[in-house]
């Protein structure tokens, strides 16, 4: 038995109750943690998708929207919830036409939670790759403003260093990306360098 699994037998829980219901959903969860008894609120929310748009010349599409939570636009990758129906994949195509026009070619990298605190959202992560334009208009939700911005991926990453993104599924996206594309290079100066 893994450590893990010996440690989640000594959580019980005691009981899960829905408190609120709209658009998301809150509970009030009551369980034992080592002996002592916890009452936390969860929001309940439908997992997501976020999409790393990049272009062939390693440029890479963000978006801007205004965050109210936040109170003030912030730049992202482009993202939104997997609508009742689809599967993950399916989403991450839809929301890339829907919010930035383009389709591609789509790989899977990884999945996360964004805030395992309180909330229950998790997150799949793709990459897309051979990006092609199929509308010029977008098709947004009501609460949505989103502007396309294109930058090289070096700037986008000092972006995340400098604080000027600070959507925490973005920072850890473009990361993501940068070691991605580093052991693939890798790998291609391993075969490389076999070859010889």
């Amino acid at each position: 038995m893994c450590r893990d699994e010996k440690y989640m037998k000594d959580i019980k829980l005691l009981s899960s109750k829905k408190v609120y219901s709209g658009k998301i959903s809150v509970r009030m969860d009551e369980f034992v943690l080592e002996g002592k008894r916890i009452q936390k609120e969860v929001v309940e929310h439908s997992p997501s998708v976020g999409i790393i748009p990049i272009l062939p010349n390693n440029d890479i599409f963000l978006i801007t929207q205004y965050r109210s939570a936040a109170g003030k636009v912030l730049l992202e990758i482009p993202a939104g919830k997997i609508e009742n129906g689809e599967n993950k994949e399916q989403a991450a195509k839809r929301e890339l036409l829907e919010e930035i026009g383009y389709s591609g070619k789509f790989t899977f990298l990884t999945q996360w939670y964004l805030a395992p605190g309180y909330d229950t959202e998790l997150m799949y992560i793709f990459l897309v790759t051979n990006l092609k334009k199929r509308y010029h208009k977008q098709y947004l939700d009501d609460d949505e403003n989103i502007k396309l911005k294109k930058y090289s991926f070096q700037t986008a990453i000092k972006k995340c260093v400098t604080g000027e993104i600070v959507d925490c599924k973005t920072v850890a996206a473009l990361f993501l990306y940068k070691e991605y594309i580093e052991l693939f290079n890798k790998r291609i100066r391993k075969l490389n360098n076999n070859q010889r």
